[in-house]
């Protein structure tokens, strides 16, 4: 029986298959080891650059430590100076910051609120005459934020003069002056219904719109429509007079 004998061309085909896919197989291993290498590379450069940055940060908290005693150190002198200490300091501090906070929402009023809330003002600039009499206001922080607060207090005062007169209350017997009368005077309001708004605007001194005193000086805030608030005060004023 006779041996079979592949064809030479299939041969010759798979000896070049095996010889193609030996060198491609050296290619891929060759690459793969070039890709290591070069990550390898790319990772030690990484940590030696992450290694640098936290021997800066480490370095940076030390020098940031180091200021931070200097700083206290010398604010702690500064405030023996004036015979205080951090913790009456940061005491006065949160007192400043009251203060312009209560100059903020004041400065953010209408004319006609800022007048009816003038009262607040007067507190305000109390307040502030009163922290200027602490020795700390000489300390430069707080030397500044006074004075810019003197500013808004001095701003919300120009204000308010400008915002409307004053009517000094006379007597009943003589003048008959309730705040229906003086509202309807020609040089007031020339309208006795426009009452509410003198009421909101000396709700400092007015409790009981029925109730004001010979000699008190009602700001007499500048003629307008009544507001909303206004309106809302003569309706609830209405309806307790009916429920009594």
């Amino acid at each position: 029986m006779k041996a079979k004998t592949f064809p030479c061309a299939l041969l010759v085909a798979l000896l070049l298959f095996a010889v193609v896919g030996a060198v491609a197989q050296e290619i891929e291993r060759g690459q793969w080891e070039e890709e290591i290498s070069r990550f390898t590379q790319l990772r030690d450069e990484m940590k030696s650059k992450s290694d640098d940055l936290s021997g800066q940060i480490t370095s940076l908290q030390e020098r940031s430590s180091k200021l931070d005693a200097a700083l206290k150190s010398c604010l702690d002198e500064l405030y023996a100076l004036v015979g205080s200490d951090a913790e009456k300091a940061a005491a006065y501090r949160a007192e400043i910051e009251s203060a312009e906070n209560k100059a903020n929402e004041l400065g953010r009023l209408s004319d006609a609120d800022l007048l009816a809330r003038s009262g607040e003002v007067d507190e305000l600039e109390a307040a502030v005459k009163r922290l200027w009499e602490d020795r700390l206001s000489l300390i430069p922080e707080f030397w500044d934020r006074l004075t810019a607060l003197d500013e808004k207090v001095k701003s919300l005062k120009t204000t308010i003069a400008g915002s409307g007169k004053v009517y000094t209350v006379g007597t009943w017997a003589r003048n008959r002056d309730c705040l229906w009368n003086i509202s309807k005077k020609r040089d007031i309001y020339n309208d006795a219904w426009m009452w509410p708004k003198i009421w909101q605007g000396n709700r400092d001194q007015i409790r009981d719109p029925d109730i004001i005193h010979p000699g008190q000086k009602l700001k007499i805030p500048p003629k307008a429509p009544l507001t909303t608030e206004e309106k809302s005060a003569a309706r609830s004023y209405y309806s307790r007079k009916v429920g009594s």
